[in-house]
């Protein structure tokens, strides 16, 4: 009977979980951000029982997260339990920010509940790895003024904003006589009039000289292809096209995706005494040397490989995720091997403690990676006599949607010029993966003010400017390879033409090249030195709050 007298209460959270569900791809109607939490707010404030309440929130949770992730499932038959199992996790946070509120309801959500939503989506996206997906500011990634201020405080400002508006909403619909509401009106102007003018600032600003010819290569090639042992080198094969194509637009550097390349690459770690590595690792590493001799001679550039690597260490072998840059700069080689790893896809979490989650993996032998060490700068020569040369930092797969990877390359005293992400999305075979993982790209680029070039596998690969623009190729040409797309994009200045949202997909499960001269821009961001400072604050003044309570009154609960 109760759940028939307060069903309203679950079809409001049904519905929040609508409007969040058409925030995101496939949908991506991000004004619907706005106000996507509002019936489920309306809820925590009403006078219904607490578990219904929290049942309203497991059904907002549940019917946001099941739908938006279904596109893992497409990786392997055995990701659909990934699939609902991290659905299941995500809605843990869900429901825990929305209980939070009910603590605080002598507080208006204006205020509170800000800054719960961002504590809980900076404990989402850190802990255990953190999966730092489907933020709030997600929603909002073509909004250019407004997500302008991520070079202040990261996404999570941006999701501030947004749930502060989603709180203000909400309050105005049962507190309509509430005294304070024309001062929580003034507080949310004044948020978005500072948002607003901040961006129209930044986006008016030069994005920086023109930096190295990059072709960053896109090919097409179906994961069961690259699965199969005796179809690696065939897997290998369009990208050697590809390279030999894109020689006739002189780049300073050729881009391959993540894991393309078939051989592996190994190495012996400084540590090993030379009486204890055996024979065979000296004969590989000694004929590997020639690699960078084969690429001169074919190529005459420097080029970025995606390859898995071994490292010979006095403790065993390891295996890693890495970019190998064969720089034309006397065929010198230097590596960046993989931070982020992601779960099940390369390593299985709590294996020794669970076995058992073996049965989860999508393969039956041992894959797993373990986590690269440090934020090498890489460096190849540009231009025609190599005087001079360019940094970048490397995001390899899912690295450009966790933040605190980016800033990494910015502990160090130095920094890079510009980012390269190399990533495999041909796991999700043209869903809406490929356009979600380039919109949460483009907070990186903000956030570091450093322009992003990706070169994907199947696709989206871009170049994104440092105030997170997506650049439109000025030209498409067809070349001598069948299906085969060359897409160009010349020095980006600030009034270059944005490639509109719905135009995305044209350029995911495509084979080809884009050609793009790289913008450097050197402003300062104030992100890459303070770091996750707001979720932080965030915490910080939630406990002092349940440290210290108000003694306030609660805020009343609407008649229903």
């Amino acid at each position: 009977m109760i759940l028939k007298a307060e069903g309203w209460a679950l079809g409001f959270g049904f519905l929040s979980s609508i409007l969040l569900y058409l925030s995101f791809f496939p949908a991506n109607l991000g004004f619907f951000g706005w106000i996507a939490l509002v019936p489920m707010l309306y809820v925590m404030r009403s006078n219904v029982q607490l578990r219904i309440k929290l049942l309203s929130a497991s059904v907002c949770g549940l019917c946001f997260f099941i739908p938006a992730l279904q596109w893992m499932r497409l990786a392997d038959p055995m990701m659909y339990f990934t699939w609902i199992g991290l659905a299941l996790y995500c809605n843990l946070f869900f429901v825990s920010a929305l209980f939070l509120t009910l603590k605080f309801n002598n507080l208006s959500l204006v205020f509170s509940f800000p800054l719960i939503w961002i504590a809980f989506e900076h404990f989402r996206s850190t802990f255990l790895g953190g999966f730092s997906w489907y933020l709030l500011a997600h929603s909002q990634h073509d909004y250019p003024y407004i997500i302008q201020i991520s070079d202040l405080f990261g996404a999570y400002g941006v999701s501030f904003l947004v749930a502060s508006v989603n709180g203000f909403l909400t309050e105005s619909l049962h507190c309509l006589k509430n005294k304070t509401l024309k001062a929580q009106a003034v507080y949310v102007l004044l948020l978005m009039l500072f948002t607003l003018t901040y961006g129209a600032l930044r986006t008016s600003q030069g994005i920086g000289e023109a930096g190295p010819v990059c072709a960053s290569l896109q090919g097409n090639v179906e994961q069961n292809i690259r699965n199969e042992q005796l179809s690696a080198q065939a897997a290998t094969n369009p990208y050697l096209l590809l390279s030999d194509s894109s020689i006739a637009s002189n780049p300073d550097l050729i881009i391959w995706p993540e894991t393309s390349y078939s051989r592996e690459w190994y190495s012996i770690s400084p540590e090993m005494k030379p009486e204890k590595i055996p024979p065979d690792w000296n004969r590989i590493t000694q004929i590997q040397k020639t690699l960078g001799e084969e690429v001169k001679k074919r190529w005459n550039t420097s080029v970025l490989l995606g390859l898995n690597s071994q490292e010979l260490t006095p403790s065993g072998v390891k295996r890693y995720n890495s970019a190998l840059l064969v720089s034309n700069d006397e065929n010198k080689t230097s590596r960046y091997d993989k931070i982020h790893r992601v779960p099940f896809g390369e390593f299985i979490p709590f294996k020794d403690v669970f076995p058992w989650l073996k049965n989860f993996a999508p393969y039956d032998f041992e894959y797993s990676i373990v986590s690269g060490a440090g934020y090498p700068i890489l460096e190849f020569p540009i231009g025609q006599d190599k005087q001079k040369s360019a940094k970048f930092g490397t995001l390899i797969c899912y690295e450009d949607t966790d933040p605190s990877i980016p800033l990494g390359f910015f502990n160090s005293g130095n920094s890079p010029n510009f980012f390269i992400n190399t990533s495999n999305d041909g796991w999700f075979k043209g869903s809406e993966e490929h356009e979600q993982h380039l919109a949460i790209s483009r907070f990186r680029a903000i956030e570091t003010r450093r322009a992003i070039i990706r070169s994907v596998n199947m696709g989206i690969s871009a170049l994104i400017d440092s105030n997170g623009k997506v650049l439109k190729p000025e030209s498409t040409e067809a070349t001598n390879q069948a299906n085969t797309f060359i897409w160009k994009i010349n020095y980006p200045g600030p009034k270059s033409k944005a490639l509109v949202v719905s135009d995305w997909h044209k350029f995911k499960t495509n084979q080809g090249m884009l050609i793009a001269a790289i913008p450097i821009d050197s402003r300062f961001s104030l992100y890459t030195k303070t770091g996750d400072l707001l979720p932080y604050a965030c915490w910080l003044t939630l406990f002092f709050i349940l440290i210290f309570p108000s003694k306030k009154p609660p805020v009343p609960a609407p008649d229903n």
